[in-house]
């Protein structure tokens, strides 16, 4: 580069040269294109492994709950259960098109033959157990149902804290 400009070759710098340079970068990105599209891109593999299993989901969801609850004053050893009251939910992308008469609804569908998903909606918590040392004080119990009703924003009478023997 001089002075802000670029030094082409003496076979490049006339009129024919400055053509074929730009047919040249125009088949080098043509190949680009072709080569992305032979081989997939690790985004669309990531975002089909990402999918959480509702198992996975629930185990997780006690674990961090077990973890959280035994480290209360009072609580001990603790053992969480989790109930999932639905799976997990997808909203798809929907296409519509109106005309006079009537209304056509279509999903959005990928490359792949998928649909696109609009939305994904973690399972809903049906209700929590959890069995503990400290269970058995009216005010440990009290207390882990406050805390696991505000994580979880479950009612009190979906929670149910008792001893551990």
């Amino acid at each position: 580069m001089k002075n802000g400009r670029f030094i082409l070759p003496e076979k490049l710098q006339g009129k024919q040269g400055r053509t074929l340079l730009a047919v040249g970068i125009g088949l080098l990105a043509m190949v680009l294109i072709l080569l992305s599209e032979l081989f997939p891109t690790r985004q669309t593999t990531a975002a089909a492994g990402e999918k959480l299993d509702t198992a996975a989901y629930q185990t997780q969801l006690e674990q961090r709950l077990e973890t959280l609850v035994s480290q209360m004053s009072g609580a001990g050893k603790t053992t969480v259960m989790v109930t999932l009251e639905t799976g997990e939910e997808s909203i798809y992308a929907v296409d519509t098109q109106s005309g006079e008469l009537q209304t056509q609804n279509t999903h959005v569908l990928l490359d792949d033959g998928s649909a696109l998903t609009e939305t994904v909606y973690l399972p809903q918590v049906q209700g929590v157990a959890v069995l503990c040392e400290g269970g058995g004080d009216v005010r440990v119990a009290a207390r882990i149902t406050e805390m696991i009703g505000a994580l979880l924003d479950l009612p009190s009478n979906r929670i149910c804290v008792e001893q551990r023997r």
